[in-house]
């Protein structure tokens, strides 16, 4: 099978699966153990009893391990004692209650935005690119119900104001973590032609200036005016984490579904393409400077 086959195996589009990061990370594990015993997934299905599909969900993180399951794949892979205390506890943390699943958030937190909030309590780096709006992580309160706003059009204002809050919260759990950080490329183009008004985009952009002193926070400005960008890569956000936990994941946001893969090849691709684009961004102390000129033309 070709590298882009695979990757096209390996790319979920989230209807229906949505694989958490923690789960991932068991399901990473369980994968680790199958194959130092050199059993294939229809082998390893074959000695638990169920489907090679079964197999690959659970290590792909798509199908939660259920803890019977997981026992019994601990005696089918021969793990040692410390091999199998150390997947309980990846098991126990996949299991444990999250932030967002508070009944506050019910009806709310699903599908994608699942699969997006758990790669970001998980990450170390968080790498981000978008040509359409600033991202999420980095916007103000009002920038944010102007681009819910448009994007839901006729939605009740408190539907509106909760995502708005679900999004606040996600931020501030990010600020919590303390140890992760976030290199954000801004494409020249959203801060230009913005959401809501003249006043919501000087409170964003005030915000970016703001947040370009924070040094967990790297912000580099895509220059609009600069020829032959390779901005080709479209809409990306790669999550690194530590060695241990998870290779790098690639994920894309779209309008109704979010697409997540784990598939080396496409994410190394991906990975050189946003290096690519980060080498012809502005530096740091350039794109502070070019987002301040923006604020005081606006």
């Amino acid at each position: 099978m070709s590298a882009q086959a695979q990757a096209r195996r390996q790319v979920r589009q989230l209807h229906n699966a949505v694989p958490k990061a923690q789960h991932m990370v068991v399901g990473r594990e369980l994968r680790r153990l199958r194959k130092a015993q050199g059993l294939s997934q229809k082998d390893a299905a074959g000695l638990l009893g169920v489907s090679k599909y079964t197999i690959c969900r659970n290590e792909t993180g798509e199908t939660p391990c259920r803890p019977d399951a997981v026992l019994k794949a601990l005696q089918v892979y021969r793990a040692t004692p410390e091999e199998r205390a150390h997947l309980l506890e990846v098991l126990d943390n996949a299991n444990r209650h999250r932030w967002w699943q508070e009944s506050e958030w019910r009806g709310l937190a699903k599908q994608k935005l699942l699969t997006l909030v758990t790669l970001e309590e998980g990450a170390q780096l968080i790498r981000v690119y978008d040509r359409d709006r600033v991202p999420g992580m980095l916007q103000t309160a009002d920038y944010a119900r102007a681009v819910v706003r448009l994007g839901m059009p006729g939605a009740p204002a408190e539907e509106i104001d909760k995502r708005v809050q679900f999004r606040l919260e996600r931020q501030a759990r990010f600020r919590e973590s303390q140890s992760a950080r976030y290199l954000c490329l801004l494409d020249e183009v959203t801060l230009i032609r913005g959401f809501g008004s003249k006043e919501i985009m000087r409170g964003q952009l005030a915000h970016l200036v703001e947040l370009s002193h924070d040094p967990r926070f790297s912000l580099h400005v895509v220059e609009l005016s600069r020829l032959d960008t390779p901005t080709g890569i479209g809409q990306t956000m790669l999550f690194d984490f530590e060695e241990q936990l998870l290779p790098t994941v690639l994920y894309e946001e779209r309008h109704e579904s979010g697409l997540v893969c784990q598939e080396a090849d496409e994410v190394d691709h991906r990975s050189k393409g946003f290096d690519r684009l980060l080498n012809v961004s502005l530096s740091k102390k350039r794109s502070q400077q070019r987002i301040r000129d923006r604020l005081a033309r606006t």
